[in-house]
This record gives C-alpha cells, sequence and structure tokens, in this order.
C-alpha cells in the first residue's frame, strides 16, 4: 500500500482537501460581509451620516474644507461628513461671567476705640482691590450674563476653539502654566477693565452710601460699549455687583459707624418731617377752625347791624310822625326791659303828692324753697 501512495501523488493531497474547502468557504463568507459592511457604510455617509439637528439655544456652524458655510439656528440638516464638511456647534443661551476684586484677609472683630493693628493688611501680589476717585480702597464681586447673537461672528472674529462650549485654551511654557486664551477669556478681561476704570471715576461715599445703583448702570454701560465696539458677535445682558461692596477690614469698623450714624440721621430727619407735617396739619386745622369762627361773628355783627338799622329807620318813622308817643313808648318799653330783671320793685312817683306806691305781689319763682349758699332760705332773709 505504500507502494501505492508513491505511485499517486495526488492520493497525499486528498487528505487536506476537505479543509481547504472549508477554509476557502470561510474566506468567501468573510469577504461578503466585508463588502456588506463597506457598503452599509457607504449608504450611511451619503445618507444618514451627513444629516444633524439644531437643539435649542444653539447654532450649528458649518464648514467645507475648513472655511465658513452658513450658520444654521433650527430644523434638520444635511452635508456631506468629515473630511468634506465639519460642524461646530455655538451655544447660544445666556453664560455667565465671575469677576472678583476681593482679599483672602479674614473680616476681624476691631475694638471699639480703634482699629485692631493685629489684623493683617493687604498682600499687592495675591489680594486684588479697587482703587476709587477719592484714593480709597474698595473690593467687590461682580458678574455679568452675555449671549452670542452672531455665532458666524462670533467665531470667526475670536478663532472660538473647536468646542466653543468648553473651557478656553490653557498657555504653558516650560511646563509652567501662564494663563488662558479664548472667548471667555478676552471677556473677561474687558469686564475687569470696565469696572477698575469706572470705579476710578466714583468716590466711595458715592459707590458706598449715596449712588450705588447709578455706579452699577455706569460699569455696566462701560462694558457693553467695549463690546459692542469691538465687533464680535456678542451682547451683554446684564451686569450685577454680586452681594454689596465693602472696604479694607482694618477699616470697616469705621465705615460701619458711619453708617450707624447715617441711620441715626436719616431716622431724626424722618422725624424732623413727620413733627413738621403734623404741626403744618395742626396750624391748618386751628387756621380754618379760626377763620370759620371769624367769618360766624361777622355774619351775626353784620345781622344785629342790620337789624338795628332797621329798628331804628322804623322807630325815626314813629318819632317823626308823633315824638311824644314814640319817646313813650320807647320809654315804656326799656323800664319794662329793666324792671323785668329785678325782683323787688319801688316806684317813687313825682305827681303823687309825695306818696310811694309799693309794689306788693313780687315775681320771685321758687323764691320760697330756694336756699343760698349761707344755707338761710329766701322768706327768711325777707323777714
Amino acid at each position: 500500500m505504500d507502494n501505492d501512495k508513491n505511485l499517486n501523488p495526488d492520493a497525499g493531497l486528498s487528505q487536506y482537501g476537505s479543509g481547504m474547502r472549508s477554509f476557502m468557504k470561510a474566506a468567501h463568507w468573510a469577504f461578503l460581509l466585508l463588502v456588506t459592511l463597506i457598503f452599509a457604510m457607504l449608504v450611511y455617509f451619503f445618507t444618514l451620516g451627513g444629516y444633524f439637528a439644531v437643539s435649542p439655544q444653539e447654532a450649528v456652524i458649518v464648514l467645507r474644507f475648513g472655511r465658513y458655510e452658513n450658520t444654521y439656528t433650527r430644523d434638520w440638516h444635511w452635508f456631506l461628513p468629515d473630511p468634506v464638511t465639519a460642524r461646530v456647534v455655538v451655544p447660544t443661551s445666556p453664560q455667565t461671567l465671575q469677576v472678583g476684586f476681593n482679599a483672602d484677609v479674614k473680616p476681624g472683630e476691631p475694638p471699639p476705640q480703634g482699629v485692631n493693628t493685629n489684623l493683617p493688611g493687604l498682600n499687592p501680589a495675591s489680594d486684588r482691590y479697587l482703587l476709587t476717585a477719592d484714593a480709597n480702597i474698595i473690593h467687590a464681586s461682580w458678574s455679568a450674563r452675555f449671549q452670542i447673537d452672531k455665532p458666524d461672528i462670533y467665531y470667526q472674529a475670536l478663532l472660538v476653539p473647536a468646542d466653543p462650549a468648553g473651557p478656553d485654551e490653557i498657555i504653558v511654557d516650560d511646563g509652567a502654566e501662564l494663563g488662558r486664551r479664548g472667548p471667555r477669556t478676552l471677556l473677561t478681561r474687558m469686564l475687569e477693565s470696565a469696572i477698575i476704570t469706572t470705579t476710578a471715576g466714583w468716590t466711595v461715599d458715592e459707590i458706598l452710601y449715596t449712588r450705588q445703583t447709578e455706579y452699577r448702570q455706569a460699569v455696566e454701560t462701560s462694558y457693553r460699549k467695549m463690546v459692542e465696539d469691538l465687533n464680535i458677535g456678542v451682547s451683554i445682558e446684564e451686569v450685577r455687583i454680586n452681594g454689596k461692596v465693602k472696604t479694607p477690614t482694618v477699616t470697616q469698623w469705621f465705615f460701619d459707624a458711619l453708617t450707624a450714624a447715617r441711620a441715626e440721621q436719616g431716622t431724626m430727619i424722618d422725624k424732623a418731617r413727620e413733627y413738621g407735617v403734623n404741626t403744618l396739619a395742626q396750624a391748618s386745622e386751628d387756621s380754618s377752625r379760626t377763620i370759620a369762627a371769624a367769618e360766624n361773628y361777622r355774619t351775626m355783627v353784620v345781622a344785629n347791624v342790620k337789624a338795628e338799622s332797621l329798628y331804628f329807620e322804623s322807630f325815626l318813622k314813629e318819632y317823626e310822625a308823633n315824638p311824644r308817643t314814640a319817646l313813650m313808648s320807647r320809654y315804656n318799653a326799656v323800664l319794662a326791659e329793666v324792671l323785668s330783671g329785678i325782683d323787688q320793685k319801688f316806684v317813687l312817683g313825682a305827681n303823687t303828692g309825695g306818696k310811694v306806691w309799693l309794689k306788693l305781689n313780687q315775681e320771685i319763682p321758687q323764691a320760697a324753697n330756694r336756699t343760698d349758699r349761707t344755707g338761710k332760705s329766701a322768706e327768711g332773709e325777707k323777714k
């Protein structure tokens, strides 16, 4: 049998035939699978691979071979994917910047009679502060809210990184970090510049007490103008002070005392104004009452004078018509009026031959039951 194998060389290869056929079959299926995968990738590349949707509060900048093509802010769009076109997503929602001009000195409790000299001072190398127009030092924290309203100008003017929503690029030299470079860093430095230059034109009294709102508005106006003049596609919505403006710790007690004095002054001024208002109201009321009383008195006097005038005019007519009768009538009327208030009346007649007429029927109502201050009755006194 060994001689037969040597005589027929194909007989030795037949034992590997089934393995080769299995290998060729597997290679065939692998090739078909690879072709299918490549075909599917090509289909996805030219169909779904180029689709993208713009989410709310963001804009998509399309670059064709690295060159600006267009900006889209809504809906679905399709472009050839990388490396033909690239997309840069720029956030258009409001963003916030934070700037602080504060010191690391901790607040202390200065004694009531002076300054605590044990409190540390400011270190210009590490502490931040602001200088006012009257050479005073203040500390404050600021924040600004901005929005990218022109994404194309923002992207092209500022050369923003591939991910505009991410942090700015860190600059490193010889292993040491020198700082950051990017649009947020630029806007932050511009905000710091607006705060420093504006503060230098205001006094500490205006900033702390009398014109706080105007001071903040001046910083906001300056910062907005700086950004608008730069034309980088960014609009400033608001600039605000976080918390309140403070003075250095070693001088805080004096400013607190000044604040308390101002508060007391305001209270006293309010009380003085209240007293003035009440006094004016009382004076006005008294004036109105006096004027009304004077008017009533004037009306009464005028009415009495008119009545007297009419009476005398009537009496004058009677007198001119019959003088004696008028005089007698007037005499009797006056006599009756005088005698009406007298309890006991004695009439002495000159034409009666010296006789005295005594009026006995006295008209003293309730005189019998009335007692005077000494406790005696009227009848007893008469007796």
